[in-house]
C-alpha cells in the first residue's frame, strides 16, 4: 500500500518538473532536396504525445503539402496529464516521390524552421513542346500517379528520387508515353507531333451512320457518321461512339494510322434455301446462312436452334428441339428423330450474328414427299428479303401434271392414227 503512495508522488514529482507538460507548439516544417532546396508541393506530418484528455497516448496529424517556398506550418498543444510522463519527442515526417524521412525534435526546444532533407531528391523540369518548338501549355505530364500542368512555357515541375521512371504526357485528350531517368537535377522534352485524323462510322454494309463521338473530352454530333481534325497531338488519342446506344471504345494512334472506322453490325444473317433431305433413314434439314457486308460480324454458330413438332397440332403442342452441327462452310444440318410416315413436320429456325441481331424463320415438309419450304424470315432490325413463295413440288401438283401428260399423249396417239388412215 505505502509502495503504491510512493510511486504516484514519484510520478507527479515528475510530471512537476516536465518543462514539456502542457505546452502549446508552433513551427515551421521546411523540406529540402539533395542540394538544400526547398521543394513545394511536399506531404508532410506531425506525430506527437497530445496528453491524455484525448485518449491516445500519440497523435500523428492530417498530411499537409508545402507552399513555394518547401514550408508547411504546425501549431500543437499538448494537454499534460497526471497519469503518466509525458512523451517531449515531436517527430516530424516528409515524403516526396515515395521516398520518406523524419527528423525527431524536442518539444519547445528546437528553432524554426524544422529542416527535413531528402539527400536523393532532385529537381526535373518536364517541358512539352510541339513538333515546332512552341510550347504546350495545360498540357498534363503524369509520372509515377502525380500529374501536373505545364504552365504558359510549357513546364511541368517534379521533385523525384533518382531512378528511371515512365511518363505519360498529353494534350488535348491525346497522350505520349515514354520513360526518363533521374540522376541529378534533370530537365526533359517531350516532344507531341500534331496529325490530321478523321473518324469513321459506317454500318456493317460500309454506310454511313449518324452517331456520336466523344473525343478530346468533347462531344461531337456526326451526322454524316464522319468526323475530321486537323491538328491533334499526341501518339495515343483514346475515343468513343455512341449509336443507338451501343457503345464502342478505341485507341487512334496516328503514327501508325491517323484514320479509325468504326463500324456497327446492323443487320442480320441470312438464311439460304433450305432442303429437306434423308440420310441412314433420318430426315434432315440442310441449312445454308451467311452474315453478308464488308464488316459483318458473322454467324453465331453456338447459338444456333432448330425447333419441330409433327402436324396435326394444337397451339399448346410443345415443340421439340432438333440436332444441329455444322457440315460445311456457313452450312448447318438439322437431325431429326425418326419422324412417322405420311406426316407434316413444322419447323422453325433461330440464329443470330455474333453482334446480337437475329433472323428466324419457318417451314415445313412432309415424309412422303420431302419439299423445301417457304422462306418467312423474321428480323430484329432489318427484315430479309423474301426468298419467294414456298418451293418444292406438292402432290397434287404432280397428280395434275401426271394427268395432263396423259391426255397430251393421248391426242397425239390420236393425231398419229387419224393421219395414218388418211394414207
Amino acid at each position: 500500500m505505502h509502495y503504491r503512495y510512493v510511486v504516484m508522488f514519484l510520478l507527479i514529482f515528475g510530471l512537476a518538473f516536465a518543462d514539456c507538460a502542457g505546452y502549446n507548439e508552433s513551427f515551421d516544417a521546411r523540406v529540402l532536396d539533395a542540394k538544400l532546396r526547398p521543394i513545394p508541393n511536399a506531404s508532410v506530418s506531425v506525430t506527437y504525445d497530445r496528453g491524455a484528455t484525448f485518449g491516445e497516448k500519440y497523435f500523428t496529424t492530417p498530411p499537409q503539402q508545402t507552399n513555394s517556398a518547401g514550408i508547411v506550418h504546425f501549431t500543437l498543444s499538448n494537454q499534460g496529464t497526471n497519469t503518466r510522463a509525458i512523451d517531449c519527442n515531436i517527430v516530424v515526417r516528409a515524403s516526396v516521390s515515395g521516398i520518406n524521412r523524419s527528423v525527431t525534435i524536442e518539444a519547445l526546444k528546437h528553432g524554426t524552421p524544422v529542416d527535413v532533407t531528402m539527400p536523393k531528391v532532385y529537381p526535373l523540369s518536364f517541358y512539352v513542346r510541339d513538333s515546332l518548338g512552341r510550347p504546350l501549355p495545360n498540357a498534363t505530364v503524369t509520372i509515377s500517379g502525380t500529374s501536373r500542368t505545364t504552365d504558359a512555357d510549357g513546364l511541368a515541375a517534379f521533385f523525384l528520387a533518382l531512378g528511371s521512371y515512365d511518363y505519360m504526357a498529353s494534350y488535348m485528350d491525346g497522350g505520349q508515353p515514354g520513360s526518363l531517368e533521374i540522376k541529378n537535377d534533370t530537365s526533359f522534352e517531350a516532344v507531341l507531333r500534331s496529325y490530321r485524323i478523321t473518324v469513321e462510322v459506317t454500318d456493317d454494309l460500309g454506310n454511313p451512320l449518324p452517331s456520336t463521338l466523344y473525343i478530346f473530352n468533347r462531344t461531337f454530333n456526326l451526322e454524316n457518321g464522319t468526323f475530321e481534325y486537323a491538328k491533334t497531338f499526341g501518339s495515343l488519342i483514346p475515343y468513343r461512339t455512341e449509336y443507338r446506344g451501343m457503345l464502342r471504345e478505341g485507341m487512334l494512334e496516328p503514327a501508325v494510322s491517323t484514320d479509325a472506322k468504326v463500324v456497327y453490325d446492323i443487320h442480320a444473317p441470312l438464311f439460304g434455301e433450305i432442303r429437306p433431305e434423308m440420310s441412314n433413314g433420318r430426315y434432315r434439314l440442310i441449312i445454308p446462312v451467311s452474315d453478308p457486308g464488308e464488316s459483318a460480324s458473322g454467324v453465331d454458330f453456338e447459338g444456333f436452334r432448330v425447333d419441330y413438332r409433327v402436324e396435326p397440332a394444337e397451339a399448346a403442342t410443345p415443340w421439340n428441339q432438333a440436332a444441329t452441327f455444322t457440315s460445311g462452310r456457313n452450312v448447318i444440318t438439322a437431325e431429326f428423330p425418326a419422324l412417322p410416315p405420311d406426316s407434316i413436320v413444322s419447323f422453325r429456325v433461330e440464329m443470330s450474328d455474333e453482334d446480337g441481331n437475329r433472323a428466324s424463320i419457318e417451314g415445313r415438309f412432309s415424309t412422303l414427299a420431302v419439299q423445301t419450304p417457304a422462306n418467312n424470315t423474321q428480323n430484329q432490325t432489318i427484315t430479309q428479303p423474301s426468298t419467294g413463295p414456298e418451293q418444292g413440288i406438292p402432290l397434287l401438283y404432280i397428280f395434275i401434271g401426271a394427268i395432263v401428260a396423259l391426255l397430251i399423249v393421248y391426242v397425239v396417239f390420236r393425231i398419229k392414227a387419224q393421219g395414218g388412215g388418211g394414207g
